[in-house]
C-alpha cells in the first residue's frame, strides 16, 4: 500500500511539473485552490484519463 501510495504521489507531481512546464498555470491554480485531497485526486485522474 505504501508504495502504490508514493509512486502515485510522485507521478502526480511530475505530472504537475511537466504540466507547468508547458504554461497551463489555470489549470496549475485550480489544483492549488481546491480545498480536499479528494477534489485533487479527481482533477488529476481526469488529467490522467482525458
Amino acid at each position: 500500500f505504501l508504495y502504490g501510495s508514493v509512486l502515485l504521489f510522485s507521478l502526480h507531481g511530475a505530472t504537475i511539473l511537466a504540466v507547468g512546464k508547458y504554461g497551463d498555470e489555470r489549470d496549475m491554480e485550480q489544483i492549488t485552490d481546491r480545498g480536499t485531497a479528494s477534489e485533487r485526486a479527481a482533477l488529476f485522474w481526469r488529467w490522467t484519463m482525458g
